[in-house]
Order: structure tokens, then C-alpha cells, then sequence
């Protein structure tokens, strides 16, 4: 009797909790499949301080902050026509890089973000297993050097690797990865 009373309670507060609606074409968050698509990669960096952290969005699969974390929220990714996609998010969800306004003298981070939308700007392919970001206009010493900063955030490093990492970043690579299930 008492568990009922504590259950009807608990519908009647759920039932009348305001519920925040989601408009036609909102992004949803979707889980990521815990086993690899057909076609697709997991991407993950492989050195210390984020070995076998993951890229994604939090919440995962919507456009956001492109963020590399737990193996259990990973994306998938296949490059297409020099677009870095995520193929299990509904709509398919692209990388872009900030386009600096001084594309000869670019800040040292260009941050990454994804988006529902092809970026217009620069390109990625894979140089052996690791991800390279380049534009014509922007000269990089290293085309698969890139940084993780504050809240896991990635960003392009346009400067040397290892030489001269902003405060509160650590130098990366980072690499695809084709096993069944992505891992810690």
C-alpha cells in the first residue's frame, strides 16, 4: 500500500512537471551505436593527457562544441568530399574550423565546432590513421597538429607542435580507430 501511495504521487509530480517543448527541426540528441558502422571511424587521440578520448559533441550527436571525451558518447566519422561527417546523427552532423580573418596570420587555435551544414572552409583527409585539417590560405607547420583546451574543447593548432602549447592546452594527434567498439 505504501509503495503505491509513493508511486502515485511520483506520476502525478512527472505528469505535472513543466516539459521544455522541442521545436519541428531541433536537433535530438541521439546515442551513438556502442558497435562501429559500416564505413564510418571512431577518432580518438592517443598520447597523454587525453589517451583514448573520443570526438564528439556533448550532448552527443547535435551540433556543438567539437570535444574529445569518454569512449561510451563517441562519434562515428567518415571523410566525403574533404568533409569530416558524423553519420549517425539525425541530421549528419560536419566539423568546421573557425575561417580567421587574417588567413596568413591566424590566431594560434582555430576552434572546432560541428554543425548540420557542409563547412565552406578548408579541408580534412587522413595523413595514415591521423585527421589533417588544411586550407590553402592558412600556413600550418603540421597538418595533424591539434590542441585540447578548457572543457575538452578542440581546436586546430596553427603553430609548431609541442613548441610553445597556450596555457590550459595540451598538444594532440589525433587518429581513426576501427574496431568494432570504441575502448577506454
Amino acid at each position: 500500500m505504501k509503495s503505491t501511495a509513493v508511486i502515485a504521487a511520483f506520476i502525478g509530480t512527472a505528469l505535472s512537471s513543466p516539459v521544455s517543448p522541442v521545436a519541428a527541426g531541433d536537433p535530438v540528441s541521439t546515442p551513438t551505436p556502442t558497435e562501429l558502422q559500416d564505413g564510418n571511424y571512431w577518432i580518438r587521440a592517443v598520447a597523454a593527457p587525453n589517451f583514448h578520448k573520443y570526438l564528439q559533441t556533448n550532448p552527443a550527436n547535435v551540433p556543438g562544441v567539437a570535444i574529445l571525451e569518454s569512449s561510451k558518447t563517441a562519434g562515428q566519422f567518415q571523410i566525403e568530399d574533404g568533409q569530416l561527417v558524423n553519420k549517425v546523427s539525425d541530421p549528419p552532423l560536419y566539423l568546421w574550423i573557425t575561417e580567421p580573418e587574417d588567413k596568413a596570420n591566424p590566431p594560434r587555435t582555430l576552434a572546432a565546432t560541428f554543425d548540420s551544414e557542409p563547412s565552406p572552409f578548408g579541408a580534412f583527409a587522413w595523413q595514415g590513421d591521423a585527421l589533417t585539417w588544411s586550407h590553402p590560405d592558412v600556413n600550418r607547420q603540421n597538418l595533424a597538429a591539434w590542441l585540447v583546451c578548457e572543457d575538452q574543447a578542440l581546436f586546430v593548432n596553427t603553430g609548431a607542435y609541442a613548441y610553445d602549447t597556450p596555457a590550459g592546452c595540451s598538444d594532440q594527434t589525433i587518429h581513426y580507430y576501427n574496431d568494432k567498439t570504441a575502448n577506454d
